[in-house]
């Protein structure tokens, strides 16, 4: 893992003041400070997986990227592979936008994961999988909440059928129903500093942490490195491009209600119309006995 040289060894206080021009939620610099920070991502783990710090021996990013190297592609995928302990393989993935199909891709990157044996291994030996989105958005606007579990069950009497085929999420907009579990393994403060926007509530958050200071040391370096800022802002752009897609779509879909409704209110006028015709007709012909 490709950790920043300065990391704790820095001399005088770092002057955290001010917008955080790309913080944590920007899916490049999320994946810049996990890949240049083990501490960090040890403890961000720690808090997705319900684990003690002791519980996470090595941390090994199997798709590790050229920091500041220029994305071509927009659709470049910013997710995080890693191997936990020679034992456990982890999906990692911050999504802002909703592109309407997380469970589904969320599943695929899942299979893919969880396929890891090689050839003459025994089907005993495959290694637990773990799917985990950071999410800025409610993937079920009707179940909302903060952190959620899926795991393969049987649907009459939920008996478990694996512990090692997981889906996690966690939802940024919903930290309001952090339950006690989340807080005692401080995934409510990860939440905050993944939503923080200036220097001093990133501070404020992670005081008393040692690694979350850690992070805010991290931000602040790779904020600083102009080639990683280039990749930053031309992330933000391809999120901005999807927010104005998704504004439209939510546009469309309130027409379409609209019109879906008026041609219901229009259905039942003529349904009415039709009973007084028929009833006026009923009338003619009982006058023209």
């Amino acid at each position: 893992m490709n950790n920043l040289k300065n990391l704790g060894c820095i001399s005088e206080p770092i002057p955290f003041t001010g917008i955080i021009d790309y913080p944590l939620t920007n899916d490049y610099m999320f994946r810049s400070v996990m890949q240049s920070n083990e501490n960090v991502l040890k403890e961000l783990l720690c808090s997705l997986l319900r684990l003690n710090s002791d519980d996470i021996r090595s941390v090994q990013i199997l798709n590790p990227i050229e920091l500041g190297k220029k994305i071509d592609n927009k659709d470049f995928i910013l997710d995080i592979k890693i191997l936990m302990n020679n034992n456990s393989a982890i999906n990692l993935e911050m999504q802002m936008n909703n592109q309407y199909n997380w469970p589904e891709r969320s599943l695929v990157y899942l299979s893919r994961l969880f396929d890891n044996l090689n050839a003459g291994e025994s089907y005993k030996t495959v290694k637990p999988a773990f799917q985990i989105g950071i999410l800025n958005f409610t993937l079920f606007p009707k179940h909302p909440e903060f952190f959620a579990t899926y795991k393969m069950l049987n649907i009459k009497n939920y008996y478990k059928y694996s512990d090692k085929f997981t889906i996690h999420v966690l939802d940024l907009t919903k930290t309001h129903l952090a339950d006690n579990e989340d807080k005692n393994y401080n995934l409510d403060k990860w939440a905050q500093l993944f939503n923080a926007l200036t220097w001093e509530d990133f501070k404020m958050i992670s005081t008393g942490n040692k690694n979350m200071q850690e992070a805010a040391e991290t931000l602040f370096i790779l904020n600083g490195d102009a080639r990683i800022r280039d990749q930053c802002e031309a992330r933000e752009d391809y999120r901005k491009t999807w927010d104005t897609i998704e504004q439209h779509m939510i546009e469309r879909q309130r027409k379409i209600e609209e019109l879906t409704s008026s041609n219901a209110e229009l259905k039942s006028l003529n349904k009415e119309k039709d009973s007084i015709i028929a009833s006026l007709e009923a009338r003619i012909a009982e006058l023209q006995e």
